[in-house]
């Protein structure tokens, strides 16, 4: 986000995010994620970086979310690679040696009075349109 003008935006409350699971979110049309890691909420992109599949509806497990498509692994803190993905078997072995490995882009996050905040790039909040699914 390049824009200097950045706005904390309400997304959720927290107890709306399943802690085992990666829930989906459109930002002023961006795809992104949040995930909860015990009493913190945390937003990256909406794709994984290894093959771009969405990762909404993806396992989180001891802050760590796992692609359901490929399962490659990202600490959901700060979007860095757990595990890049070898599958499938033949290809991904092939695949994984030529990709490089990439963090998920992160959003800064906090969690206010029971609500989930995101840091965006508006002059007003109430400019940023935000739809959990």
């Amino acid at each position: 986000m390049s824009d200097t003008n950045q706005v904390w935006v309400r997304v959720c409350a927290l107890s709306e995010l399943d802690a085992s699971k990666a829930t989906g979110a459109n930002i002023n049309g961006q795809r992104v994620v949040l995930t909860r890691c015990g009493d913190t909420a945390q937003t990256l992109q909406g794709f994984c970086s290894h093959m771009l599949f969405p990762l909404a509806g993806g396992k989180v497990e001891d802050c760590a979310l796992t692609c359901s498509l490929h399962h490659s692994k990202f600490n959901v803190q700060d979007g860095s690679v757990i595990e890049w993905s070898t599958f499938p078997p033949l290809v991904g072995a092939a695949l994984a040696a030529v990709r490089q490995r990439k963090n998920l882009s992160t959003y800064p996050t906090r969690v206010t009075d029971g609500d989930v905040y995101v840091l965006w790039a508006a002059a007003d909040p109430a400019e940023v349109r935000v739809k959990v699914s």
